[in-house]
């Protein structure tokens, strides 16, 4: 039923109501009281007692009518002052003004009814924009956190190659001057990617710039990265691939960051000596499978979900987030498998194979 015609019904409901206490009070002074409605010498005491009477059912009926209408408002509008202040859960009341059988509006909140529905619809849409705020938020902070954290890595490289250069106890030729100064520089390149990703507008999800690469190509130039790094000495690196070429779609710049935050992990939180070894395939489904192997130290897979609050040893929670981030962001997935003092084995799978 529409909702002005529900208050015009409920309004007349209560006029014929007030007509007829009208009328039942007029028959009922005319009963005990013939001659007070027809004194002519002005009015009577009777008759005063009859117009008191009249304006205090007048009054009382007033007072039913706006109890009956106003009841419902007044939940109306703390329901909205909750809304306003961010509070989006059903109201505490809610049940009470609910039937407990059929579990429909009680009679002066029925009146509302569109009212209540269009209220609960904006609750949830209040509550479900709040929670993409939340997740948007969430992605922002993980993403500049793993910016964060990558920093440190080209960093490593210029403060490793730049006190390699200033060391007065070694005569560097100037060959190997300029290689130093060729990997300061190449790392130098690689902070200013890392700041300008900083302004990249984050809308939900990691932004991808897919482009064709030879995956294992791309793995090898990242491989090679590492490895000569000053702090990956006494790490041997192992690298094999069937076949030697898979072209596939993917954002080269996030996909490096993802392969190398691992491949840091396995050269810095294992002692020297350990044997790191990167395997590359194609299975049968046309997913392409890199998995990273070494045999040191391992870790518990727990800190994969977090490296807050744990020693500097033990930091290598934070490496792997980024990196499952950044390869589920590709369709893809990260298993682990790892114990302590057993090794640690990373299986990347990424549909990327190109036909």
């Amino acid at each position: 039923m529409n909702f002005m015609l529900r208050i015009a019904l409920q309004l007349l409901a209560f006029f014929f109501l007030f007509v007829f206490m009208q009328m039942i009070t007029a028959v009922t002074v005319q009963f005990f009281w013939p001659q007070g409605l027809t004194d002519e010498n002005g009015l009577s005491s009777s008759q005063i007692y009859i117009l008191v009477l009249y304006a205090v059912l007048f009054l009382l009926t007033l007072l039913l009518i706006g109890w009956y209408l106003w009841k419902p408002v007044y939940f109306i509008i703390v329901w909205i002052r909750s809304l306003a202040r961010g509070q989006y859960d059903i109201p505490i009341h809610w049940d009470e003004i609910h039937t407990r059988k059929s579990g429909t509006l009680k009679i002066p909140y029925a009146i509302y009814k569109e009212l209540f529905e269009h209220l609960q619809m904006l609750a949830n849409t209040l509550q479900k924009n709040e929670k993409k705020l939340q997740e948007l938020e969430q992605t922002k902070q993980e993403w500049i956190r793993g910016i964060a954290h990558d920093l440190k890595t080209p960093l490593t490289f210029i403060s490793g190659y730049s006190t390699m250069l200033i060391n007065t106890e070694y005569q560097w030729s100037e060959t190997e001057q300029k290689k130093f100064l060729s990997v300061i520089q190449q790392k130098a390149a690689h902070l200013q990617e890392l700041v300008q990703d900083l302004n990249e507008t984050i809308h939900g999800q990691i932004p991808l710039k897919a482009e064709v690469v030879d995956i294992v190509e791309l793995v090898r130039r990242t491989v090679a990265d590492v490895s000569s790094a000053p702090w990956a000495t006494g790490r041997q690196f192992m690298m094999d691939s069937d076949p030697d070429q898979i072209q596939g779609s993917c954002d080269p710049k996030l996909l490096t960051r993802a392969i190398r935050n691992l491949l840091v992990n396995a050269v810095v939180h294992n002692p020297e000596g350990t044997r790191i070894a990167v395997r590359i395939s194609q299975l049968h489904d046309r997913t392409t499978e890199i998995q990273i192997e070494d045999d040191g130290i391992g870790f518990s897979e727990t800190l994969v979900k977090s490296d807050e609050a744990l020693p500097s040893s033990e930091r290598s929670g934070l490496g792997l987030s980024i990196a499952k981030q950044l390869i589920e962001a590709h369709g893809g997935d990260l298993i682990v498998t790892s114990k302590p003092n057993e090794g640690t084995s990373l299986s990347i799978r990424l549909p990327l194979t190109q036909s």
